[in-house]
Order: structure tokens, then sequence, then C-alpha cells
């Protein structure tokens, strides 16, 4: 009898301990942070403009290769949500008249990323990365000018429509734990982020 128990919890341990040794393949977490246009990049185009901001949450799926979360080469997989808007007077040019009016740019989309890890070996690990998808955006504004003659002149409109979607991520990530992925990651997705993942490995 107690050879079979020790039989029983022998097989046990050496089962965990193979287990513990074989690299984690796949995780799924959480990514959230700051999305919107920099008002550098705004200035280079137009001469007034308010702030184009907001916040993306995403849903996502780690793929990673043989060497687990230290291989080269690993993939992620989004689904995301985001809005951005800004509010108050623009103008393209000096000589332009003076629009006052409220935008707001919201997209849902999936991307499929593959990610380049520079230092795979390394504590904390550098990478950049590349992906495609698709999304489905709502463009909203709302208008007033002014013109000449002192007539109010109220615009507006509302576009949907499904688009391709680009992503370029650059960032750093690090493993506290055996089963975690802390990453701090920045880079454009139709609109410029900034953000923090969470993912847990399995």
């Amino acid at each position: 009898m107690k050879t079979k128990i020790l039989f029983v919890l022998l097989t046990f341990f050496l089962s965990a301990s193979i287990f513990q040794a074989e690299p984690v393949k796949t995780g799924v977490g959480f990514k959230t942070g700051y999305f919107g246009v920099p008002d550098q990049l705004l200035d280079l185009i137009m001469f007034e403009h308010p702030g184009i901001e907001g916040k993306f949450y995403s849903l996502e799926i780690r793929n990673y290769g043989p060497s687990g979360k230290r291989s080269v080469f690993s993939g992620l997989y989004s689904l995301e949500i985001s809005n951005m808007k800004g509010e108050g007077q623009w103008r393209v040019s000096q000589n332009d008249a003076r629009i006052k009016g409220f935008g707001e740019v919201s997209q849902v989309n999936f991307t499929a990323t593959i990610i380049m890890c520079l230092l795979p070996g390394f504590p904390v690990r550098p990478y950049i990365g590349g992906g495609i998808g698709i999304g489905y955006i709502n463009l909203k504004s709302d208008a007033e000018q002014v013109d000449e003659l002192g007539t109010t002149i109220d615009e507006s409109f509302n576009v949907k429509k499904v688009i391709p979607v680009g992503h370029i991520p650059i960032g750093i990530m690090i493993n506290p734990g055996n089963n975690v992925e802390l990453r701090i990651e920045g880079g454009f997705k139709n609109g410029f982020y900034f953000s923090g993942a969470f993912s847990f490995l399995f």
C-alpha cells in the first residue's frame, strides 16, 4: 500500500516538474491607454485646433513561439474599442474663417500583429512589430460658422464605414511572474496611442 502511495506521489511530482519546464505558448490579456492625435502633428496641418484625444480598451490573445515568452517572434490578436474627440475653434489656415465645432471618431477593430523581441533573453525586453486588420469607424461632426454677412451656417455629418487598420507597436515587456506578462507600449493603430497591458500566460 505504501509503495503504491509513494509511486502515485512520485508520478505527480514528476508530471508537475515536466509541466513547469514546458514553456508557455499562449496568453490572454487586457490593454488600455491614451488614444488620439498629438498636437505637434495637428499643428503641421491646421493653424488653429482643439486637442483631439480619448481612450481605448482592448482584449488580447498572445501566441508565442517554441521558446515561449523568450521567443524572438510572437503573435498578438486584438479586439479593440477606441474613441477620440475634440471640441473648440478650428482653422486650416490663418486667413480662413474660424469654425466652432465638435468632432468625434469611434472605432471597433480587430488586428493580427507580429511582435519581434529584440533581446529575448533579457529581463526587460524591447520589441517592435507590425500588423493589419479590419475596423468599423463612426465619424461625427457638428460645426457652426459665421460668414461675411453675419449669417450663421450649421453643418453636421455622421459617417459609418468599414476600413482597413494598420498597427505598429513599439514597447518593452517584463515577466514579474512565470505566468504574467506586463507591457508598456506606444504606437499607431489608425491613431496614436500610449498604453499599459497585462497578460496571463498558460
